[in-house]
């Protein structure tokens, strides 16, 4: 998927075409699922928390799938502690643990958030079950 400006894109419309994107590549299963799942709190928070989505892009070479989502904020997102009787403030922390690398490229008119995260054809994933990179964390 190319970048564009994407100001009122949904987490349901991101997750759509992450998983277009996934599913060309042959990637289902888990791998789909955690990319899933990661694609729609980045997008939620940039909603949320940053002024909006100004970009998203998402590209899948099996191991592995890279999601950028870029939002208004130059704010770096913040790992706040909370108590377990406040909801919500669990997005960023999964991001850190299904991800296998993040990045934050924050400028003056906003930051983009760079993820990659194990995406894995039904193939590889069945001659390495321990993961992509065999680290046994799946």
């Amino acid at each position: 998927m190319e970048p564009r400006a994407v100001g009122g894109l949904t987490c349901e419309q991101a997750r759509g075409a992450t998983r277009a994107v996934l599913a060309a590549h042959g990637v289902t299963g888990t791998d789909a699922d955690d990319a899933l799942l990661v694609v729609t709190e980045l997008v939620a928070n940039a909603r949320r928390h940053a002024g909006g989505v100004t970009g998203f892009h998402v590209s899948c070479h099996p191991p592995r799938a890279v999601i950028e989502v870029a939002d208004a904020s130059p704010a770096d997102p913040v790992d706040r502690p909370t108590p377990p009787s406040v909801p919500g403030r669990f997005g960023w922390v999964m991001i850190n643990q299904l991800t296998e690398h993040v990045n934050v490229d924050s400028g003056p008119d906003g930051k983009t958030i760079s993820v990659v995260v194990v995406a894995r054809t039904a193939e590889q994933a069945a001659a390495r079950p321990g993961g992509a990179t065999g680290d046994g964390r799946r």
